[in-house]
């Protein structure tokens, strides 16, 4: 069953996905397949009042960290944190510079 799951996740990245180049903190760069969206999330402790936030959807496995940098369609995103990971695709907010 995670075998299904993993590769329905792939099949998500692939289809709707978009080229992204990721320099992490070591100064290492990869190249991987992400979603980049907008979203509505919570402000504070409630849940009528929300914010809109920038979000890069990765493959779970790879581990990014606050001030990485993403490069995606000639613009430059700086990750914030994880959002959400469900164990096949993980969420994280961006911020443009």
């Amino acid at each position: 069953m995670n075998d299904t799951f993993s590769v329905m996740g792939h099949t998500i990245l692939s289809t709707f996905g978009q080229s992204v180049l990721l320099t992490l903190s070591d100064q290492l760069s990869l190249e991987t397949q992400g979603i980049i969206s907008t979203e509505l999330v919570e402000l504070g402790k409630y849940e009528a009042v929300q914010g809109e936030v920038t979000v890069l959807t990765l493959d779970s496995t790879i581990r990014l960290k606050r001030g990485n940098t993403v490069l995606a369609n000639g613009q430059v995103y700086e990750v914030d944190r994880k959002l959400k990971d469900d164990g096949y695709l993980a969420k994280w907010n961006i911020y443009a510079h």
